[in-house]
């Protein structure tokens, strides 16, 4: 298994939700939401902990999934639809 950092392990998950991702060193990731190029954020890990540009804690090491979904979001970035699941089963036979 290779020895990623968690920044490293944020940029993948970024990615992974179609956002453009530039590493910018070893602790800092600028990230732009491809259907709104102006739109765009950079993400630094200080101290364990994911800090925007703003200075927003948006997240913290070993939780990447969860700061990448809390960044595509904060940029905009259309959510995937779930299926509608019926609120009452016996009915939707």
């Amino acid at each position: 298994m290779d020895a990623m950092t968690a920044p490293a392990i944020l940029a993948d998950q970024l990615a992974e939700r179609g956002l453009h991702v530039t590493n910018r060193g070893d602790h800092t990731v600028t990230v732009i939401n491809p259907l709104r190029p102006h739109v765009g954020e950079t993400v630094t890990d200080q101290g364990g902990r994911y800090i925007t540009d703003y200075g927003y804690a948006i997240g913290v090491h070993g939780d990447e999934q969860a700061t990448a979904d809390r960044v595509a979001y904060l940029l905009g970035l259309p959510r995937p639809r779930l299926p509608r699941q019926p609120t009452h089963p016996e009915v939707a036979a």
